[in-house]
């Protein structure tokens, strides 16, 4: 494909994107929790080779970070408490009283009264809990423009790329036979993707959620491109490594790369293969088990776990169904798939004329396109049918742990979660075979219609939006 092609999908996406973010691109999002991340790794890191970095750092644990943050929203915290009897304690109070039970970061609770705390010596330390890809990513920004970088170009500019991505990866599905799309069949699925999906609205509005969604996406697109029939399996597992350290979830992606090996051609591995896919999960699996690795020493580091990354300790660990039922429970399986499949907004005579739910609403309303993944072509051999199979496969694999998860996505205009396997999605559609109709094309431009909408509206104007889940 000739690079101005590429450039030219590329400068189209951005100019879109920006288009939408509109006033959103003159300051930096309220919530810059990268940039503090960002930064304090930049400053730890001087803290090796420079006596000054390192007086700042003096006292904070590594990873903390080097300022308080500007609100209180979304950051992990603990308390370090020195008690009158000279106890050092780490962990929250389990009530609004600066005494009575204490819950330690082992998981242990004690019971401190009033009078050991009573002029004792308090420190809250506070740390980043979202997975630190994009935090690695914004470095060199940071070193440029410390606190100041704008976290909504920075998003931005990754969305255009994954409209890139998609495209090159959809034709090389072409080009390799997988798919049999036109390459204005594959312009009409990535605009799908790009701009006829939550996708859209994500992408416009920087700030910490919707940043690591989108760069999410990103290495997710590598991975597929990488990773489909095993071809570059070392790329493939950077692109994955990278992809968990921006959004847990997509660790569970690895099946994808597994079932590529274990069913070349569709077929069951033989003999004659293991010790070419035994060489391919090595190489696939190393940048994988490094980025693993770091990512659990680094939670240990910070909270004394090696599989605590620091959700307990949003709002100081006082989210009650998180204390009640964990992060990942049965309890919140049905309002998140009420949220993912049939949540609707709701029709008024008089204005505002909609009101959508906060929890957000139905993946067929705001990807009408997306039905007509009920209805693919019967599948020519067996290649075909694994490759559907491995993609369905694949987006379980990634949904159903957030359908279990205690959270539906709030605040959020559709169901957000469902960028960690629009891209499978995409692809099912691109090697489904069944012709792009003008009823397709019609679903594309209604898909772009509403997620416009809430590019929109979303978080600029609040009569449209409502705080209750059924509207």
């Amino acid at each position: 494909m000739r690079w101005q092609w590429m450039v030219g999908i590329f400068l189209l996406a951005l100019a879109v994107f920006a288009a939408f973010s509109g006033d959103r691109l003159k300051a930096p999002s309220p919530d810059t929790h990268f940039v503090y991340l960002a930064n304090t790794y930049n400053q730890m890191i001087a803290a090796t080779v420079s006596d000054e970095a390192a007086a700042r750092r003096q006292g904070l644990e590594p990873f903390e970070l080097d300022r308080e943050p500007h609100h209180r929203n979304d950051w992990a915290s603990y308390r370090e408490i020195t008690l009158k009897s000279g106890e050092v304690v780490r962990g929250n109070w389990m009530e609004r009283g600066q005494h009575g039970r204490f819950k330690l970061l082992s998981g242990d609770e004690m019971e401190i009264p009033r009078s050991e705390v009573r002029g004792a010596e308090q420190t809250r330390r506070y740390f980043v809990s979202f997975p630190p890809g994009p935090g690695f990513l914004m470095m060199p920004l940071a070193a440029i423009w410390g606190w100041e970088i704008n976290d909504v170009w920075f998003t931005l500019f990754f969305a255009a790329l994954n409209v890139l991505l998609m495209f090159l990866l959809l034709e090389r599905l072409s080009g390799t036979g997988v798919s049999e799309r036109s390459r204005s069949d594959n312009l009409w699925l990535t605009g799908l993707f790009g701009f006829g999906t939550v996708h859209l609205w994500c992408a416009v509005l920087g700030q910490v959620w919707f940043t690591a969604l989108v760069i999410g996406i990103t290495f997710t697109l590598g991975y597929i491109y990488f990773g489909l029939h095993a071809r570059r399996p070392f790329l493939a597992g950077v692109c994955l490594a990278m992809a968990f350290a921006t959004r847990t979830p997509l660790v569970f992606s690895a099946l994808f790369f597994f079932l590529m090996v274990a069913f070349p051609g569709g077929r069951l591995i033989r003999p004659e293969q293991y010790k070419e896919g035994f060489k391919k999960l090595v190489l696939f699996c190393l940048p994988c088990l490094v980025m693993g690795l770091s990512l659990l020493f680094m939670n240990y580091l910070r909270f004394e776990s090696f599989t605590e990354f620091g959700h307990r300790y949003l709002a100081e660990g006082r989210i009650a169904r998180i204390a009640e039922y964990g992060l990942f429970h049965w309890h919140f399986l049905g309002k998140n798939l009420s949220a993912a499949f049939t949540l609707m907004p709701e029709l008024q005579t008089s204005y505002p004329y909609v009101v959508v739910s906060r929890h957000g609403m139905s993946l067929l309303l705001t990807t009408p396109a997306f039905a007509y993944l009920l209805w693919p072509r019967e599948r020519r051999d067996a290649g075909e049918r694994f490759l559907h199979r491995a993609l369905w496969a694949t987006v379980a694999a990634i949904a159903i742990p957030g359908f279990l998860y205690q959270n539906t996505g709030y605040e959020q205009f559709g169901y957000r979660f469902s960028l960690d396997f629009t891209a499978y999605l995409i692809v099912l559609l691109a090697v489904g075979r069944r012709p792009l109709t003008r009823l397709f094309k019609a679903c594309v431009l209604a898909g772009f219609a509403v997620n416009a909408f809430g590019a929109i509206t979303f978080k600029r104007m609040a009569e449209f939006y409502s705080n209750r889940f059924f509207v």
